[in-house]
Order: structure tokens, then sequence, then C-alpha cells
């Protein structure tokens, strides 16, 4: 059996990947997708036969290319990317595809959902031609890897302030990389059980949005006072900051975001592969571990 991996060589694929590495047997060849040549990327994973393909999902005859003789297909690069993975895997009989996609379908305001509802529910009209399963992670974290909070720590390590759009009490519930990890290779292990179906995968605990900012200073041993924003005014200050601030760590969709609760339950996931995701106090300590390492 082949199981093809898009977004390889990010944060959870490449977990997955050292996962997968433990428990080499069920895949006779593992094909990765990178942009670009990687020659040491893989080199530890001695256990696998890694087979690399370098380029562009968004490329539909590179994409029909990697998916010949593919039994499975783990698709981790982006929502974006999935029309391509879907039609070629269609054509060239791929059994299943497991689709990584995002939570933010769920959103009440348009702007930020309506690409992903109208990516996902076109997907699932083939559901009678391939079997797949979509798994819907919240925001990502955990190392030095995300684009999420590791922005945050380095802002919040680097000013003694932090502004707070809107109240701060909405409700996020981060998933660590490591955690989706797992849950990529529980999903394999128990097709049985989880093919054609979808999950939420969410951290541990869900956690106001200003508590979040507070556990992160306090990791960082770093007082910082929070000032509260309005939702409008920070939508287009962030537009602004945008402009001016190198790899400024929020963009507007979030600011509109920053009005809703983001928690979703993960107990159909617990239920059927045993996903036991980490809180995020114990994720964002690793995290904050790593990035001291690296400063």
């Amino acid at each position: 059996m082949n199981l093809l991996v898009t977004g390889a060589t990010g944060h959870s694929g490449k977990l997955f990947l050292e996962s997968l590495n433990d428990k080499p047997a069920k895949y006779d060849e593992v094909h990765v997708v990178t942009r670009k040549h990687t020659k040491n990327e893989f080199s530890d994973l001695t256990n696998l036969n890694i087979i690399q393909h370098v380029g562009d999902l968004q490329d539909e005859e590179f994409v029909n290319q990697i998916t010949q003789n593919i039994d499975t297909v783990l698709h981790i690069a982006g929502i974006q990317m999935s029309r391509n993975i879907f039609k070629s895997a269609i054509k060239n009989k791929v059994d299943w595809v497991i689709a990584v996609h995002t939570t933010g379908r769920y959103s009440k305001f348009k702007s930020a959902s309506a690409e992903y509802i109208e990516i996902e529910d076109n997907l699932l009209k083939h559901r009678d031609k391939i079997n797949m399963t979509i798994l819907r992670p919240t925001m990502i974290y955990g190392s030095v890897r995300d684009r999420n909070m590791y922005r945050l720590i380095k802002f919040i390590d680097k000013y003694p302030i932090f502004p707070i759009f809107g109240n701060g009490n909405n409700l996020m519930q981060p998933v660590s990389g490591r955690d989706l990890a797992k849950a990529y290779l529980s999903v394999i292990e128990n097709k049985d059980i989880t093919v054609n179906k979808n999950y939420n995968l969410s951290g541990r605990y869900p956690i106001k949005y200003k508590n979040l900012i507070k556990t992160i200073a306090e990791k960082l041993d770093k007082n910082i006072k929070l000032i509260k924003v309005p939702i409008f005014l920070s939508y287009y200050g962030v537009l602004f900051a945008e402009k001016i601030i190198p790899r400024f760590p929020l963009n507007e969709e979030q600011i509109l975001r920053m009005k809703e609760d983001k928690d979703f339950t993960h107990i159909a996931a617990q239920k059927d592969f045993g996903y036991n995701p980490e809180s995020f106090d114990e994720g964002i300590e690793l995290e904050i571990k790593e990035y001291r390492g690296e400063k």
C-alpha cells in the first residue's frame, strides 16, 4: 500500500511522519510533497520508504502525477488545495483521502467562512466516488513552525502593552501540532470507524482570549498591560499595522472572529479513535521553551 502526504514539512506533518516511522509496516511507500528539494529533511526517517515529489499543488498536471498508484492521501497542505487533490484522486482511483481543513467554516462571518464552506460542500458531493474523512482543527500552535501563537509569544516578549480587540471574553480552543499528528495516525489506524466521517480537532479546554494572553505572559515571566480596543477600531488598526509592521501577528479575519466564540467539541474524535489533546497551559509551555532555545 502507498501513502501520499502533502504538507509533509509542516509542523504536524513532520511529527506525523516521525510517528509513522515507528509503525512502518502499513505502507510500502510513503510519498511526500515539497515545494523545493529538501535532501536531509527526511533522512532520519530510516524505517520509511520515502519518495519525494517537488512541485506545486496548484498545478493540476503535477497533482495528477503524484496521485497515481496511491491508496491513501493525507492532505495537510491546506483546504485551498483540496479541489485539485480530490479531482486527481478520483481520476486515479485513490481509495481514501483524509483532508485536514478548518473549523473556520463554522464562522458566522461570511467573509471568513464562505470560501471554506463552498470548497467542502463541493467535495462532499463526491462521496459516492471516493472515501473521504475531513478533519477540522481549530487554531494550530505548538512550535516555532506555527504562524499563530509563536508570533504572539514574540510580540508579548518584546512589548509591555498588548491590545485586546473587543472585551477579550471570546472563547478559543487552540490545538497543538503534536495532538494533530497523533490524530492523523489514529484516524488511519482506525479506518473501519473513521472512514467517511468528519471530526473537529480542538484543544482540551476552551479558554478566554484575554486569559490566553495572560497565560503566555506568565510563562514568559512578563508583566503585561492589556488595552481593550473596540472591534471596529481594531479592524482598521490591523489593516494599517499589517502594512507597516513586518509579520504582524494578527490579520483582519482574526479581528472579525474576535466577536465570536471559537470553542468546538471533540467528543466524536475522542469516542471513535481515543483523541485526548493536551491543555493550552501544557502546550504553550513547551512552545515557549522552544522559543527561548531558539532565541
